[in-house]
């Protein structure tokens, strides 16, 4: 089998997320091709890793699908700026890589978690994340404490037992303006985000987790100053509490927080999480198999985090595609601790955009057992995106 061409499809900006998806086609000559999603779709740049696909595209033309190792560590090893890391390039790599295993699983009929190991997990417990936008298929920011209390409640009646919410991204009025979160916060600040932890604290009750997301908005000066205001709220979490780039200010900040610490969606490949990990300075690692370095990366950066007794969430916020990856990748792993369902999976705009719409079941994954991912495009994809064809 070798691989005939690749396509790239940069999916016109969705309307209400405003985000535009880059997914992968890589066909070969025996008629069997793979979907893959780079994670780095969002945010200003993301359109580039579009071009970083077509890049490494050229590489693999020919080349036998099932040897996904020697081609990681072509990408990585023989392209000059593989070994410099980053977004842009692990996100290209992710991309193809997860297709790849997708081929895989199709020629050999079977599902990609048995691939990476088999069933260690039977089911995956997924929390609902981002309720600051609401948790349903119409999004927009909350500001009032009710609104943040009803949208806990209302994954709560879906059956999930867990909730991740940014309580300090938005203002009093739900929107971003003026918000800045560096250096000592004023009193006001602190208290609107611990009114909005403790209503829907109060609204879940003590047995639903609860996960706050800072999105590195936040240093470690005013992140250990607000973790002082909710420690008392049993948070299950403390998520990407400053930026990454420094990990030595991670471990300082952990020093004085009593909640357990997560990052992960902004580093990269082994390389990246190894410092994190051996001054254990987070105790959820969530890569994301989109930008990480695709599902043969996150494998290994799970098992490396499991040599240091950390627990691994993927970090999820793409398409149908990137979700099936991650819930196959969780499956196969030994030190799974739970699995984020995205605000934007419900959302009409990127249903849309697969085949199948596999959403959560009172608050729990099952790993589909189609050969290979279990996911492919429908023709929205293919009628609503700029292509780039490689071949």
């Amino acid at each position: 089998m070798k691989i005939t061409q690749v396509e790239i499809f940069h999916v016109h900006k969705r309307p209400k997320s405003g985000q535009r998806p880059i997914l992968v086609r890589v066909d070969t000559d025996e008629g069997i091709y793979g979907v893959g999603e780079a994670g780095m779709a969002y945010g200003v740049g993301g359109s580039a890793a579009a071009n970083m696909i077509k890049d490494l595209a050229a590489l693999i033309i020919g080349q036998d699908p099932f040897n996904t190792e020697a081609i990681w560590e072509k990408f990585f090893k023989n392209t000059f700026w593989g070994q410099g890391g980053g977004t842009v390039v692990f996100s290209g790599i992710s991309a193809l890589d997860i297709a790849l295993w997708d081929i895989k699983g199709k020629a050999l009929s079977v599902p990609v978690y048995k691939l990476l190991g088999g069933k260690v997990q039977q089911n995956l417990r997924v929390y609902a994340s981002q309720i600051q936008f609401g948790w349903g298929p119409v999004r927009g920011g909350k500001a009032k404490k009710e609104e943040y209390a009803e949208e806990a409640r209302k994954a709560l009646a879906e059956g999930y037992d867990a909730v991740k919410v940014d309580v300090l991204a938005l203002n009093k009025e739900g929107k971003t303006d003026g918000v800045h979160l560096e250096g000592p916060l004023p009193p006001a600040v602190i208290k609107l985000g611990a009114e909005r932890i403790k209503a829907v604290r109060e609204a879940v009750g003590d047995d639903v987790d609860i996960i706050i997301e800072n999105h590195s908005h936040t240093d470690i000066v005013s992140a250990i100053q607000f973790a002082k205001a909710v420690e008392e709220y049993n948070i299950f979490f403390y998520e990407e509490i400053n930026t990454p780039l420094n990990p030595s200010l991670l471990k300082k900040a952990k020093e004085k927080i009593d909640i357990p610490l997560a990052a992960g969606e902004r580093i990269y490949a082994r390389w990246g999480f190894l410092p994190f990990f051996t001054d254990h300075s987070i105790d959820v690692a969530q890569p994301d198999a989109g930008s990480c370095g695709g599902l043969t990366e996150f494998k290994k950066i799970a098992d490396l985090a499991h040599v240091h007794e950390i627990t691994v969430q993927a970090h999820v916020a793409g398409t149908g595609v990137a979700e099936v990856a991650a819930i196959h990748a969780e499956t196969a792993i030994p030190n799974f601790c739970i699995h984020e369902h995205h605000q934007k999976a419900l959302l009409p705009e990127y249903i849309e955009l697969c085949v199948h719409n596999y959403q959560p079941v009172k608050g729990r994954y099952t790993a589909p057992n189609l050969p290979g991912l279990g996911q492919d495009f429908t023709e929205k994809v293919y009628n609503d995106s700029d292509r780039i064809l490689v071949k």
